[in-house]
């Protein structure tokens, strides 16, 4: 017999995508305990590779990395998260995860940013810190940076959500802001520790940003641009969404400012945020 949770460690080492595991889920009764017969016929040719995982070397290379996991079963996952689209089986994690607990806001925008959008972001970061609002993003080129950043320069609380292994940050040169994060604030990713990125990674990433938030805040985004995906996530979890008006020549302004016409809030000032999420 397997447990459940030893299982969905394992599971995750699969180098599965999320809606394989979810398929192999929706094939088995999960109980506290399953057979490894049940598994093997499940499993199929991927058997041979989930039996030669050591669970237990597993769990003590996570503790040798400092990086902890908890399983959709555990009471201490997000319920934020419970209810959502293929939700997290398991979540890897460094850092605090009680700054789940606070009101939490999305920061996103293109990450071919202008400088107005990079002073329109600095300039809203100081007064939602002073409200205590933790701002989540993915760690990506662009706004997300500027917005850790930001947050972390005036002494607030941030959170990055990956779409890679906590020991494979991307991009790269996002190292040292990842593990600074992960030390001080909280830095999440539902893939293994050592999983690499792929272009469905990021994309799927962002209803975990969208929905661990109470709004999503959009500072710069083109017409068709990959911040609209997690504005899409944010329609469909009822989360409010706040955008930045922007110049109607400009292509960084054709997404949100299409946004604001679809009925987003218009906010010009960190207060119009705050008003609504306090």
């Amino acid at each position: 017999m397997e447990n459940i949770k030893d299982f969905l460690l394992k599971l995750h080492y699969l180098d599965l995508e999320v809606h394989e595991r979810y398929r192999i889920i929706t094939k088995m009764n999960l109980t506290a305990n399953i057979s490894m017969s049940l598994i093997k016929s499940i499993l199929g040719s991927l058997f041979l590779l989930y039996e030669k995982l050591d669970v237990n070397k597993l769990k003590q290379d996570l503790v040798r990395e400092k990086i902890k996991y908890l399983t959709i079963f555990d009471e201490e996952y997000p319920e934020k998260l419970k209810n959502i689209y293929q939700a997290p089986l398991l979540l890897f994690y460094q850092g605090d995860l009680s700054l789940l607990n606070n009101k939490i806001l999305a920061v996103i925008g293109t990450r071919k940013y202008s400088p107005y959008g990079e002073r329109v972001t600095k300039s809203f970061i100081p007064d939602l810190v002073k409200e205590g609002i933790v701002i989540i993003s993915g760690l990506a080129y662009g706004i997300d940076t500027i917005a850790h950043k930001a947050t972390i320069s005036y002494g607030g609380k941030t959170i990055a959500v990956l779409g890679s292994g906590i020991n494979h940050i991307y991009p790269p040169e996002h190292e040292e802001l990842g593990r600074q994060i992960g030390k001080d604030h909280l830095l999440i990713s539902e893939y293994h520790p050592h999983e690499g990125p792929t272009k469905t990674h990021f994309p799927f990433r962002n209803r975990l940003v969208s929905a661990l938030s109470d709004g999503i805040l959009v500072i710069e985004a083109k017409e068709r641009s990959g911040t609209l995906i997690t504005c899409d996530y944010a329609l469909e979890q009822g989360k409010d969404i706040f955008v930045i008006p922007n110049d109607i020549f400009i292509e960084n302004g054709k997404g949100t400012n299409n946004l604001i016409k679809e009925g987003a809030y218009l906010v010009t000032n960190a207060s119009d945020i705050i008003a609504r999420l306090i």
